[in-house]
């Protein structure tokens, strides 16, 4: 679980800086849509490690070592770092495509940690997780549920400051990312089999 706890130790390192250096670097590292398409493409990268408060980091921070821990325990470390930023970054232009390009900041690891969700539901669907307001459900489930209410809770602007289509975006995200690997890793296999058929004699 190195790359979770290297993340959660980042996301720390840059919420201090924010406290320290203020609006100016928010601002400049946040994603600022009519700014990042017009240049200042690192922060499509930047905005997922910067959070809004106390709270906003410490929930994001919890879920990334809750289930990013036994996700990366079972992708490895290069694919579960793929998978988080992947994630990150697709939610940012989900947002921007169904809700518009503005000059109002975005921050925050939550795209990113709802795509390591979905493929913990993935890889885990019968383990038990609990949704607000504490209801148990099967981990697949719960994902599916997720993404629904994100993306009612867009449609009908009902979190106001709350990028519900960003998370949404982190779901599709980390679900196209699993069935990728998932399409890629049956593949090998199946040439592997192949292979394994072939006769051949060593010179």
């Amino acid at each position: 679980m190195r790359v979770t706890l290297f993340l959660i130790g980042l996301n720390a390192i840059v919420f201090i800086l924010e406290l320290l250096l203020g609006q100016e670097f928010i601002r400049f590292f946040s994603l600022v849509s009519v700014d990042a398409l017009s240049g200042n493409y690192w922060q499509f990268l930047t905005y997922m490690f910067l959070h809004g408060d106390v709270r906003h980091i410490t929930f994001n921070m919890f879920a990334l070592l809750l289930f990013g821990a036994p996700v990366e325990r079972r992708l490895g470390e290069k694919k579960f770092i793929s998978l988080y930023l992947f994630s990150g970054i697709a939610s940012s232009f989900f947002h921007i495509y169904l809700t518009g390009v503005s000059n109002i900041p975005m921050l925050g690891a939550s795209g990113a940690v709802f795509g390591v969700l979905t493929a913990y539901g993935v890889l885990f669907p019968r383990n038990w997780v609990f949704i607000p307001p504490g209801i148990p459900l099967p981990s697949i489930l719960a994902v599916a549920v997720f993404a629904v209410m994100q993306f009612f809770l867009g449609i009908f602007n009902l979190e106001e400051g709350v990028a519900n289509f960003g998370h949404f975006g982190g779901i599709v995200a980390g679900l196209i990312f699993m069935l990728i690997l998932k399409y890629i890793e049956r593949r090998r296999g199946h040439e592997e089999h192949q292979f394994r058929e072939f006769e051949f004699i060593w010179e």
